[in-house]
């Protein structure tokens, strides 16, 4: 989803696609960036890749259920450009580093949906 709000940072408000997949604090970040990229003036080209695992699962946490993924985010095959200038940006972080995600199903809500509630980056944790 955030790669498809960043490719486009300017076409609309993305808080509300995003949320149909992510909750606070994740969502919030998310929704950060994207304006951010809208503000500054970038966008993405590229897609990124996540490969994932589950690291954990926890059907009877406090929190409701829970999983968490630990991945390898790739960004290698993206660059973020400069719309005015159509330059390339240099990456702030490493091309592909170790991700860790916790996802939750929120029982309480319509349909019980899961959702990304934080990201991790540990960009000092190559993959």
């Amino acid at each position: 989803m955030t790669d498809s709000a960043r490719q486009e940072p300017a076409a609309g408000n993305w808080e509300t696609e995003i949320r149909r997949h992510a909750a606070d604090p994740a969502a919030f970040l998310a929704v950060q960036s994207v304006r951010d990229f809208a503000t500054i003036g970038l966008r993405q080209d590229g897609e990124t890749r996540v490969e994932t695992e589950v690291a954990n699962v926890q059907l009877a946490a406090a929190g409701g259920p829970s999983v968490r993924i630990t991945g390898c985010y790739d960004s290698s095959s993206t660059q973020v450009i400069d719309v005015d200038t159509g330059e390339v940006v240099p990456p702030g972080t490493p091309p592909r580093y170790v991700w860790d995600v916790t996802v939750i199903r929120y029982e309480s809500e319509p349909n019980a949906p899961w959702l990304v509630t934080t990201l991790n980056p540990l960009t000092d944790q190559p993959c």
